[in-house]
């Protein structure tokens, strides 16, 4: 099966691998003759400025090339601000690259193509509590169906598994530990674990190595597909594929940080040139032995937001609210939106609505997605944000409350 999976993904996939393995051995100057190079193409056809979200939404036809179904295709950003961006993306090629790249990382723990995994992540729209999907040979596990009257089944059913990998959200391995248990967690045969998206909190992922015997496999992308980092072993940094795409580290208003600003490598769809990301990063110091890739010592992204439920367990709120709705029309109905959290199983939801959005569909959505909490709707001109420009997507209360006493 293994290798069926594997031809299917086709020219795109295996040049990219072979590119990897040339990329890991490059010296300094050639990784910065294959950037220039190909950064040097983009800046001619679009000019040397930084661009920001607007820039796309403003003018998405500029930065778009071979835009002829089916050869692109829509698709939206989630992220931290939750502001989504519509711009086009390749059909075919982006998802094979994206596969050599992520299989690349995933190696480190020793998974190969095509193992089995089990996707504790939120990308579930089957209605069902689990659901095997054949292309990837992973079980998806849907956040949303993991209420009471289901935990016994799924501990029943992840008993039945062969060994694999867990994928996971960093904030949603805990909340997968709490649901099934931490003694069952231990007996699972689980061969490691592939953690994306956020960071994790400082010492958090050695501490769970330690704890559990389990290796982890950690990495940083966005929907944009400009920037990917895996993060090393050796230094606790991040580094940056040099064939994904280019980055720079800008200076920023946050004291110790600096904008991550990145310029993609995709030949189709929407060329994403010195974009602002919006991400922060912290700059590294000296060498690391493991390449000679650019890095940072850390990523400032989206923190571990989590909330507790009405029955007490602590939940990764992007997990269920937001994950399934990334890439969907829903959120053509919403500007902003903010997630408040003043006692257990209970959340206030801020929403900034789109002109003439129906809020009994935004309600609907919201309350289907998060059926553990109870929810309280609160529609609002504006959200507040931070120097760097981010909106705190989930804001503890009682701190809220407790801050706004200072003032």
């Amino acid at each position: 099966m293994t290798d069926v999976r594997e031809r299917l993904l086709g020219p795109s996939y295996f040049y990219h691998r072979h590119l990897i393995e040339q990329s890991k051995v490059w010296a300094p100057n050639q990784i910065r003759e294959y950037q220039e190079k190909h950064v040097r193409r983009l800046t001619l056809r679009y000019g040397n400025n930084v661009t920001q979200k607007d820039d796309y939404r403003q003018d998405l036809r500029r930065y778009t090339v071979w835009d002829v179904p089916p050869l692109t295709h829509f698709v939206r950003t989630g992220g931290t601000s939750l502001q989504p961006l519509r711009f086009k993306a390749d059909t075919f090629s982006r998802r094979q690259k994206e596969r050599a790249y992520l299989f690349d990382i995933w190696s480190e723990v020793g998974y190969a193509p095509f193992d089995l995994k089990v996707n504790y992540c939120g990308d579930v729209r089957f209605g069902d509590l689990v659901h095997y999907h054949w292309p990837q040979n992973a079980w998806l596990v849907s956040p949303a169906e993991t209420v009471e009257d289901q935990l016994s089944s799924l501990r029943r059913w992840v008993q039945t598994l062969q060994p694999f990998f867990l994928h996971v959200f960093p904030s949603s391995l805990y909340t997968f530990i709490d649901l099934i248990g931490e003694d069952l967690f231990r007996r699972l045969p689980i061969r490691g674990v592939l953690a994306s998206s956020e960071a994790f909190a400082p010492g958090e992922r050695r501490c769970f190595e330690e704890a559990f015997g389990i290796k982890i496999a950690h990495w940083y992308g966005h929907s944009e597909y400009a920037a990917l980092a895996y993060c090393c072993r050796y230094c606790d940094g991040f580094h940056f594929y040099p064939t994904y795409g280019y980055v720079e580290s800008l200076p920023s208003e946050a004291e110790g940080c600096q904008r991550l600003v990145a310029t993609s490598f995709n030949r189709i769809g929407t060329q994403f040139v010195r974009y602002d990301t919006g991400d922060l990063v912290v700059p590294a110091s000296g060498t690391c032995a493991a390449d000679q890739f650019p890095r940072v010592s850390a990523i400032v992204g989206r923190s571990q937001e989590t909330f507790v439920d009405r029955s007490g367990r602590r939940r990764s709120l992007f997990d269920y609210a937001v994950a399934d709705l990334e890439h969907g029309s829903f959120w053509d109905l919403i500007r902003d939106l903010q997630f408040v959290q003043d006692r257990p199983g209970f959340l206030r939801v801020r929403i900034v609505p789109s002109p003439g959005a129906d809020k009994g569909k935004i309600q609907q959505t919201f309350e289907s997605q998060l059926p553990m909490a109870s929810l309280e709707f609160e529609y609002v001109p504006s959200i507040q944000r931070s120097l760097s420009g981010k909106r705190r997507y989930f804001v503890d209360g009682s701190q809220e409350q407790e801050d706004a006493g200072h003032h």
